[in-house]
């Protein structure tokens, strides 16, 4: 008895573990696909690496404090199932303060700071905010872990 209580506590602990955020509103790494994506415009392109991939833009804007920001979103592929790789928001008229506010109310305080960029990380994604990435303008960047190679590209890229 005692054993069958302590393996459904163990197993509760478990399930309420929290991992941090998978990606932001509809856009979710491991579950967004190219398929679920039908506002905007997409079209196909290449990546830094070679690999082919799909752009998605002029998609509906979220709200980043009390400023507008544009999104992007890109797929590894151009099939309807190919996996969400990266979603990119963009705010014109970015008030810097307003905008780390809102990332951190999200996902905590940075991991790491360099420079105007800022970086956060959860046991699925990684993220990366440029305040500013140029004046009157801030990008922030959303990743899952395992494109390790382009996180690492844009850490090393001043204006993200």
């Amino acid at each position: 008895m005692k054993r069958a209580l302590l393996l459904v506590v163990v197993l509760a602990a478990c399930e309420t573990k929290h991992s941090g955020p998978s990606g932001l509103d509809r856009y979710i790494f491991g579950q967004t696909v190219r398929g679920k994506v039908h506002d905007g415009i997409c079209q196909p392109t290449d990546l830094n690496d070679g690999r082919k991939a799909t752009w998605c833009f002029a998609l509906p804007p979220f709200k980043v404090g009390q400023r507008t920001a544009e999104v992007d979103a890109y797929f590894l592929g151009t099939a309807d199932n190919a996996p969400l790789i990266e979603l990119q928001l963009k705010i014109r008229g970015c008030v810097e303060n307003e905008a780390d506010q809102w990332m951190r109310q999200r996902f905590g305080a940075p991991i790491e700071t360099k420079g105007p960029a800022e970086f956060w990380k959860t046991t699925t994604m990684w993220a990366g905010a440029w305040l500013p990435s140029e004046p009157g303008r801030c990008i922030i960047h959303f990743l899952p872990l395992s494109e390790n190679s382009e996180i690492e590209r844009l850490k090393l890229t001043p204006k993200g």
